[in-house]
């Protein structure tokens, strides 16, 4: 039997370049990024990949888990902050200044020599812009709080302080382009909603809450809380509506110390019919909403915004029972309304590393 050897030319083989991909491909891959740190990093790869991207158009950023370690004797001048949409940790540094938490991404700094410790600005870690204060303040009585609850205002950084005798509250107006200055009672939590600032005062003498005008600082009205005893509380604004939210008692052995995060729960109350007949109503659930509460503050966001992530849940920080060698351990978990279950969200060992009295935060990184 004859046969043929026959020979096929073999091909060559094409090599793609990524530089050469198009824009509009470039676009859609940057908008699949998880966190503005990696949006960053693609568009340093070359001029192709930065010139099909703004940096006025980043990605959506899945809220953050921002750390800094307590200074003994030495500056801490290290921010860590976690993405748990990427679980990957981000550093920054930020020489010759204290941090004394966040506002949406801005953090607090002060100036540790100088002779009255006063704070200094707020400062966005990933732009080194700063927001300077009109007035000094010491820092042991300062708060950094966030007002736009659901991230539609957006304005600038927020804080409360005290002086000897009284509580103010300090924020950025874009209308007026300056910082507005109020008076307000001892307050425990506030947010920003419908050009009202409602307030929580839950001390021994009173638990109730609190409208001011926006404008004008003037003390609009008291409104009953949601329920007797509000204690572990936050205020939200959302596009629905103001929502409380309360951590169910019996979960705690000192406010804010968890025996067990798995057994946090949480309740969800609208502001119903305000102002006329202002009422709270228990919800069942809070639809396409993620809530992300932490030891200061509340926000919320819409699970439809973010690939992968499930509404009707709360995001939690809150610190654990057990201590560790450099302080008590801090945890993340996620309360789902619909099952009414816990569960414990994968966290980075350094975050358990956290003093009693400094408290990891939710913090959203900007390019503004």
């Amino acid at each position: 039997m004859n046969s043929t050897l026959v020979i096929v030319p073999k091909k060559k083989s094409s090599r793609v370049s990524w530089a050469q991909l198009n824009p509009d491909l470039l676009r859609i891959i940057s908008k699949k990024l998880c966190d503005i740190c990696s949006f960053i990093c693609f568009r340093a790869v070359c001029k192709r990949w930065r010139a099909a991207t703004s940096l006025s158009d980043p990605p959506r950023q899945f809220p953050c888990v921002i750390d800094w370690p307590k200074g003994k004797g030495k500056l801490d001048d290290t921010l860590r902050v976690y993405s748990i949409s990427s679980r990957g940790t981000h550093t920054f540094e930020v020489p010759d200044a204290h941090f004394h938490g966040p506002s949406d991404g801005y953090m607090l700094l002060y100036e540790p020599y100088r002779s009255a410790k006063e704070c200094q600005s707020f400062l966005n870690p990933l732009t080194w812009i700063e927001w300077l204060f009109p007035l000094d303040m010491p820092v042991h009585i300062v708060k950094p709080i966030r007002l736009g609850g659901n991230l539609i205002r957006n304005d600038g950084p927020a804080l409360l302080y005290k002086d000897d005798e009284h509580y103010f509250l300090c924020f950025w107006q874009s209308e007026k382009n300056d910082w507005t200055e109020m008076r307000v009672p001892s307050i425990n939590t506030v947010a920003l909603y419908d050009h009202k600032i409602f307030f929580a005062e839950l001390g021994h003498q009173y638990k109730r809450v609190g409208v001011i005008d926006e404008t004008t600082g003037v003390l609009l009205s008291y409104l009953p809380p949601p329920k007797e005893y509000f204690d572990h509380r936050y205020l939200i604004a959302t596009d629905d509506g103001l929502l409380a939210v309360e951590m169910k008692d019996g979960m705690t052995i000192l406010p804010s110390l968890v025996k067990d995060v798995t057994k946090c729960q949480f309740e969800v109350f609208r502001l119903k019919n305000y102002p006329q007949n202002p009422h709270w109503t228990k919800l069942s659930g809070i639809g396409d909403l993620m809530l992300f509460l932490d030891q200061q503050n509340g926000f919320s966001l819409k699970a439809s915004d973010f690939g992968g992530f499930k509404g009707n849940c709360i995001y939690f920080i809150t610190t654990g029972r057990k201590f560790l060698k450099k302080g008590y351990e801090h945890v993340i978990g996620r309360f789902d309304l619909e099952s009414n279950r816990t569960e414990r969200v994968p966290a980075p060992a350094w975050l358990g590393l956290r003093q009693w009295e400094r408290r990891a935060a939710w913090f959203i990184p900007t390019l503004n």
